[in-house]
């Protein structure tokens, strides 16, 4: 201003940035990798099943937590040879209540494995996690979904 020129000129204003500093690129960071560029699993915990029995048929729902940096689509759950499609997206650190199963009373505690399907929100990556079922056993001797314990995640 003093030598009569502009206050502000964008070509020296990005001249002045640039010079003698590094230039950065504007990429995001892809969260779902870990430095080295593996894949990052997502964190998702099932926990507080609840169960309800009306005669033969039982109807058990879980509550679902995204633990992951991303965002993370649950699809579908497998337990006792049923799938339950759920279809809900969670935000890092949300959770929610989820239907995990929908049928008949479980005659022995034999199916003991359950599977949660994922998706990775950015970038539509599947995995699926893999559960014990635990039961609790009824006094007239069948079996009713009592807690889901993670075994495994797995890349699919």
């Amino acid at each position: 201003m003093i030598n009569g020129e502009p206050v502000f000129d964008a070509r020296n204003e990005q001249s002045r940035q640039t010079d003698g500093m590094p230039h950065v690129d504007a990429q995001p960071q892809d969260i779902t990798r870990s430095s080295n560029g593996q894949k990052i699993e997502p964190e998702v915990r099932v926990t507080r099943v609840k169960t309800t029995r009306n005669g033969d048929k039982m109807v058990s729902y879980a509550w679902v937590q995204n633990n992951s940096p991303f965002a993370v689509e649950v699809t579908k759950f497998y337990v006792m040879g049923q799938g339950v499609n759920t279809n809900c997206l969670l935000s890092p650190n949300q959770g929610r209540e989820v239907k995990i199963y929908d049928g008949g009373v479980a005659h022995n505690d034999k199916e003991v494995h359950a599977y949660l399907d994922c998706k990775i929100a950015q970038n539509g990556d599947y995995f699926r996690q893999e559960f014990f079922v635990e039961f609790d056993r009824q006094s007239d001797g069948n079996y009713l979904i009592e807690e889901l314990h993670i075994e495994e995640v797995r890349d699919i």
